[in-house]
C-alpha cells in the first residue's frame, strides 16, 4: 500500500536501509501536489496524487536512488486552445554520494567535479526538489490534443475540427474594398434603383 505524504518539504526515510553494498528497498509513495507545481503552459493541479515507485540501493560510495513517477499535467493546446491532458511518467536515476566519497573525488579530481554531485548527509533523501526539477523538465513547452490538430481558422478564430470541410472567408483584395462598397445596394436602396 502506498504511503500517502505532501510534496512540500517531502523526504525518504532510508533508516532500514542496510548499509553493505548492494542492499535494496523498494518504497510506493504518493505525494500531494502543491498550489504551484508546473510551468506557465502546463500545471500538475493542486491536490493531485502524484504516484512514486522509488528503489534506494546501498553502494560502496553512497546509495542510487531510482524511481518511476507518474503524474497528470493540464494545459491548453497549443494550436486549437482546447483543454489537454498531458501524462507525465518519468524514470528518474539519482547517486547520492557519502561526505566521504565527495572528499575524496574532491581530492583527485578538484573542486569541479563535485559541484554537481548530490551529498547523502543523513538517513533522508531529500525528494521534493529532485522530483520538481524533473517533472517540470519533462512538461512540453507546447502540448497538442493530438498531433494532426489543424488549430484555429485565422480569420473567425474557431477550431477547424469544428468548422466543415468546405469553410473558407471571402477575400477582397484592400486595395478594391472601395469599389466592393460601390457595388453594395446602399442602406434604402433596392437592387437596381439608382
Amino acid at each position: 500500500m502506498s504511503e500517502v505524504r505532501d510534496f512540500e518539504g517531502a523526504v525518504l526515510s532510508i533508516l532500514d536501509l542496510p548499509t553493505g553494498p548492494n542492499h535494496i528497498r523498494t518504497y510506493d509513495l504518493e505525494l500531494i501536489a502543491p498550489q504551484d507545481l508546473g510551468t506557465a503552459v502546463v500545471q500538475i493541479p493542486a491536490g493531485q496524487r502524484i504516484a512514486v515507485e522509488a528503489s534506494v540501493t546501498s553502494l560502496a560510495d553512497g546509495v542510487m536512488f531510482s524511481a518511476q513517477v507518474n503524474a497528470r499535467g493540464e494545459a491548453e493546446c497549443s494550436r486549437c486552445l482546447e483543454p489537454v491532458q498531458v501524462p507525465l511518467n518519468l524514470n528518474l536515476h539519482e547517486m547520492f554520494f557519502t561526505p566521504e566519497a565527495i572528499a575524496r573525488i574532491r581530492k583527485e579530481s578538484g573542486e569541479e567535479a563535485v559541484a554537481d554531485l548530490r551529498v547523502l548527509d543523513s538517513d533522508e533523501l531529500p525528494l521534493e526538489e529532485m522530483l520538481r526539477d524533473s517533472l517540470v523538465t519533462a512538461m512540453p513547452y507546447a502540448p497538442v490534443c493530438s498531433e494532426d490538430c489543424q488549430g484555429l481558422c485565422d480569420r473567425c478564430g474557431q477550431p477547424w475540427s469544428q468548422l466543415p470541410a468546405d469553410h473558407q472567408h471571402e477575400e477582397i483584395d484592400p486595395r478594391l474594398a472601395k469599389l466592393a462598397a460601390l457595388l453594395d445596394p446602399q442602406p434604402g436602396q433596392s437592387e437596381g434603383e439608382e
